[in-house]
């Protein structure tokens, strides 16, 4: 019973699929017969949608079509107009072309259609005047008032964005052939439009501003530019930045190099305008008199080569912020007024110190200069001192001096206690000074000495003297040469005197006699 029912169910689904494959080979056969004188499903001609359709239908589409027909040429900037079929005597001429197209279909694979899009075509569906057609291109004004291309391009440097690129203008210039090509193309597939455009009818630039050179060499200019440095001269101020790097910067193909001669000809400008280093200074006295100090060898004097090294280097690392010069010697301020509010005074003519902090008299005393009678002048100028020592001895060729209080501040000439003598100030520098040093009694140079630091100016003026012994004149005029000796020059007399070797003329005797 379960067998004869198994073969029961099994006959039923034979029965069943043998239907269903008559069904699908009748639907097969039916479809292969359908499309023996049609399009294909899913099948498109000219970019038009022909699919089921016979070789009368689509004739009749196109021609409609043809007889209605409207290109649209469009141009750059809004350029561009229509023609119409009527202006090219356009007409439709089908010649059992679309027949011959159905014909090499394969009805026999309709089906598979569906998982396809045939795509077909043909230029020879329609017939027009060529000479019309041109004729209507150029009434369409297309060529009237034609740009022409421009390339990319670096901008000139702005303070704000530095270097940037311009970006490349692709104008308006067409290629005439293109066109021609690209309109008769459209007009034979009977196309809506054609975009001038989008089938590379315009002339290009040659530089775009993605070109990878010019974004190359824009970011190398600034890497330059972009650095801004503050040189700080007190109340006044000098700015390195972009607009000045600028004028510095060479270029060869993408690589930026800075032309180190102009960088040397800014720091000379530099040190001229700045430089104090030897000038003549306004003074005002303890008395209230103005008078004009000259030579010494204190102030601002810029190392010219090592500033300039120095800014180099800043500028190709990129460094922005504050930039300080080198120096070889430097005062306490710039400004009008390099030796700031706290100085020391010596009045030579009245034999007299004064020592000052925040320009009020803290000490003053009596002393004696240079023995004028002996070519030993004290000489006049600014100076600065090079250090202060207790305890010191003063050694000459023919002496061995003991002082409790030693500040030179002007090679082997400084400021110092003087026991051996028992009154100071009036002629005695005349006749029975000392060979340069500015005696102190011991009290007072110890006061000053509590009241002086290392670097503090020292005011030297009046006294009866010839042309000052160290007139060191304006290092700003001096070639590099020059400066470099007169260097090496102050450098030996601060190392002579912190080694305590006084020169003839330089300090006095030992154990002088009252009034030598």
């Amino acid at each position: 019973m379960r067998r004869r029912r198994k073969r029961e169910q099994q006959n039923i689904i034979l029965t069943v699929s043998l239907g269903f494959l008559i069904l699908l080979l009748i639907g097969y056969f039916a479809g292969t017969f359908y499309f023996l004188g049609r399009f294909l499903p899913n099948t498109t001609f000219n970019d038009k949608d022909v699919a089921r359709m016979t070789e009368e239908e689509t004739e009749k589409v196109f021609a409609e079509e043809a007889m209605e027909y409207t290109l649209t040429v469009k141009g750059r900037e809004g350029t561009g107009g229509k023609i119409k079929a009527a202006d090219i005597g356009l007409k439709p001429v089908f010649n059992g072309a679309i027949g011959e197209l159905i014909e090499k279909q394969n009805p026999f694979s309709w089906p598979l259609s569906f998982f396809k899009n045939p795509r077909l075509g043909s230029k020879n569906l329609i017939e027009y005047d060529e000479n019309r057609l041109a004729a209507n291109i150029s009434a369409l004004g297309i060529y009237d008032d034609q740009r022409e291309p421009a390339d990319a391009y670096l901008s000139e440097y702005d303070r704000e964005s530095g270097y940037s690129v311009i970006p490349e203008d692709p104008g308006t210039a067409l290629i005439e052939d293109r066109v021609n090509e690209a309109v008769k193309k459209a007009v034979e597939l009977l196309k809506d439009e054609v975009d001038l455009d989008e089938e590379d009818c315009y002339r290009a630039p040659s530089v775009f501003s993605d070109d990878p050179v010019l974004n190359e060499l824009k970011d190398n200019l600034n890497n330059f530019v972009n650095v801004k440095l503050s040189i700080d001269y007190g109340d006044n101020s000098e700015t390195v930045d972009g607009e000045l790097i600028g004028q510095w910067i060479s270029v060869d193909g993408t690589k930026v190099t800075l032309d180190e001669t102009k960088v040397k000809e800014y720091v000379d400008s530099l040190a001229k305008a700045h430089d104090t280093f030897g000038i003549g200074r306004e003074f005002k006295t303890h008395s209230g008199e103005t008078i004009t100090v000259r030579g010494g060898n204190y102030g601002w004097w810029t190392d010219r080569p090592n500033t300039t090294a120095a800014l180099i280097e800043a500028i190709y690392n990129g460094e922005s912020g504050e930039f300080k010069p080198v120096y070889f010697a430097e005062a306490v301020k710039h400004g009008d007024s390099d030796i700031g509010s706290d100085y020391v005074e010596i009045d030579l003519d009245n034999q007299h110190v004064y020592v000052y902090k925040d320009n009020r008299l803290m000490v003053d005393s009596s002393c004696v200069s240079g023995k004028v009678s002996a070519g030993n002048y004290t000489p006049d100028g600014t100076y600065a001192i090079t250090y202060k020592e207790r305890d010191a001895t003063l050694v000459g060729e023919t002496y061995s001096s003991p002082v409790s209080y030693w500040m030179p501040f002007n090679g082997n000439i400084g400021m110092h206690d003087a026991s051996w003598r028992s009154s100071f100030g009036g002629d005695i520098y005349i006749s029975g000074g000392s060979h340069g040093c500015v005696n102190l009694p011991k009290k007072k140079a110890a006061e000053i000495f509590d009241n002086v630091e290392k670097g503090e100016p020292v005011i030297v003026y009046g006294g009866k003297q010839e042309v000052p012994q160290n007139d060191n004149s304006d290092v700003t005029q001096l070639t590099e040469e020059q400066q470099q000796a007169l260097l090496q020059l102050i450098l030996q007399q601060q190392a002579e005197a912190m080694d305590g070797q006084i020169n003839e003329g330089g300090q006095q005797s030992a154990a002088p006699a009252e009034g030598q």
